[in-house]
């Protein structure tokens, strides 16, 4: 069996008032769980992008190596935190809110060119071979179906959603630089998409015991921690949302994916 992670953070994008806090402690955290504290993933078989790394052009690049050469009973994962937003559908037939779900890459800058769609990811992910056990984790705002305005709180807390002027006038043509976008419904994911919130909900970037994370992650990683590989994702985040809602953060994280009812490690034989 192999293994393989990509995990994606940004905290800093080149306009200071889109920066977040707490998506790199996110990454690393979730680096520490998969491979310290249970073991499950070598280091060596884990990559990180950060901040100016996280391009849209790298974060294909290594999700390509992430996918390259996946066999059966191989485990996967990926992991983005950072910025979500939604933009105007360039496919109306299959989408009935006319919009789609994006993650923004550190070179977002609202043009179609750097945006990152979710048909782009939904064709990507079609090349992941039945019997891949393939995780993928986002703790963005809108994350819900991808398979932070600042705002002033008791705790500092703000939320993973890009605010840009540019944005408001992003080319709604894809350029021959994106990856190629599937025309027909998709079929569901073939693995396990675990998002921080709905789809028309905010992913909070808060304080957490005097750090910073996305509180997703935060409650995602502990409840992962308290009952190990014994339970399906799909009532891990399940858990997840009943801690979000007793500490105060507006937002349902979802499950979703043909094996959102599995564990999210392979069970060990």
């Amino acid at each position: 069996m192999n293994t393989k992670a990509l995990l994606v953070g940004i905290n800093k994008y080149p306009d200071p008032r889109n920066s977040l806090r707490g998506c790199i402690n996110d990454i690393l955290d979730m680096e520490y769980f998969i491979s310290e504290k249970n073991k499950v993933y070598a280091k060596e078989h884990i990559k990180k992008l950060t901040d100016q790394q996280a391009t849209k052009k790298g974060i294909i690049t290594q999700i390509k190596w992430l996918l390259e050469g996946a066999q059966p009973g191989d485990q996967l994962l990926f992991h983005y935190s950072g910025h979500g937003a939604q933009a105007p559908t360039i496919h109306p037939a299959i989408e009935p809110d006319g919009l789609d779900e994006i993650i923004c890459p550190y070179d977002f800058n609202g043009s179609e060119a750097t945006m990152f769609r979710d048909k782009e990811f939904a064709s990507l992910f079609a090349t992941i071979p039945k019997g891949v056990h393939f995780v993928w984790v986002s703790d963005s705002c809108h994350a819900e179906d991808l398979s932070r305005d600042p705002k002033q709180a008791d705790e500092p807390i703000l939320y993973r959603n890009f605010i840009s002027a540019d944005f408001e006038k992003a080319s709604l043509a894809p350029t021959l630089n994106s990856t190629p976008i599937i025309e027909q419904p998709t079929t569901p994911l073939n693995g396990a998409l675990l998002s921080a919130c709905a789809s028309d909900q905010l992913s909070a970037d808060a304080i957490i015991n005097n750090r910073f994370n996305g509180a997703f992650t935060h409650y995602l990683i502990e409840n992962l921690m308290t009952y190990g590989n014994t339970k399906p994702m799909e009532l891990i985040v399940h858990l997840v949302n009943v801690d979000l809602k007793h500490n105060g953060y507006e937002q349902n994280a979802q499950s979703e994916g043909l094996l959102a009812n599995k564990t999210f490690f392979l069970p060990q034989i």
